[in-house]
C-alpha cells in the first residue's frame, strides 16, 4: 500500500497530509469527528457554506442465506431469566484453537425451548429495506412472516400487515440513499 500510495501522489502531483494534521485542523474548527469533516478539513475548508451530504448504501439484490438458527433456551440459574444456549457455553467452536473461557454450562437450568432451523423456500415479494405504503403511511419493511403472508415493518412498536393489504412504494435493491430511521 506504501507503494501505491507514494506514486499516487507522485502522477496526480497531489500535496500529502497525515491523521495528526487534520485531527488538528478539525479540533481547531470545533467539528465533531466525520468522514465529511475529514473531507472539508483536508481540503482546506475554514468557514464555507458547505453542501447536503448523501451517504449511499448497498442493498443486495437476492439475500443469500436462506436458513436460520434459533438456539435452544435455558433458565439461568444464577438470574432465573430465559437465556439462549450460546449465552451459557464454553466459549470454544472449534477444536483446533484454544478459546476456551469459564464454562458456563452449569448455569443451564431447565431447557424452556429447543432450538430449531427455518429454511426460506422461495423469495418473497418484499424484501427487507423495501418501502411500502399501509394505511397511507410509508414503513419500511422489516422482514416476512409466516410463509410471505405477512409483511413485518418498522415502527414504533411492532406492526405486522397481510401483504393484500400494502402497496408497494419504492424496491431499495442496489445502491440507494441512505434511510436516516
Amino acid at each position: 500500500m506504501t507503494i501505491v500510495y507514494k506514486k499516487l501522489v507522485e502522477t496526480l502531483n497531489a500535496q500529502e497530509t497525515y491523521g495528526y494534521i487534520t485531527e488538528a485542523d478539525r479540533e481547531a474548527l470545533e467539528l465533531p469527528k466525520t468522514h465529511q469533516n475529514d473531507a472539508f478539513v483536508i481540503a482546506g475548508g475554514t468557514n464555507q457554506i458547505r453542501c447536503q451530504v448523501l451517504n449511499l448504501e448497498q442493498t443486495r439484490r437476492n439475500r443469500r442465506s436462506l436458513e436460520q438458527f434459533y438456539d435452544a433456551k435455558y433458565i439461568d440459574v444464577r438470574t432465573g431469566k430465559k437465556v439462549a444456549g450460546s449465552a451459557l457455553f464454553s466459549g470454544r467452536r472449534t477444536r483446533n484453537k484454544n478459546l476456551n473461557s469459564e464454562n458456563l454450562r452449569i448455569y443451564r437450568g431447565q431447557k424452556t425451548s429447543k432450538g430449531r432451523r427455518s429454511i426460506r423456500k422461495s423469495r418473497y415479494p418484499y424484501q427487507q429495506n423495501d418501502l411500502v405504503i399501509f394505511d397511507g403511511e410509508v414503513y419500511r419493511v422489516r422482514g416476512m412472516q409466516n410463509l410471505g403472508a405477512i409483511v413485518a415493518l418498522y415502527a414504533d412498536k411492532n406492526l405486522t400487515a397481510d401483504v393484500k393489504k400494502v402497496q408497494p412504494y419504492l424496491w431499495r435493491k442496489g445502491v440507494c440513499e441512505q434511510l436516516t430511521s
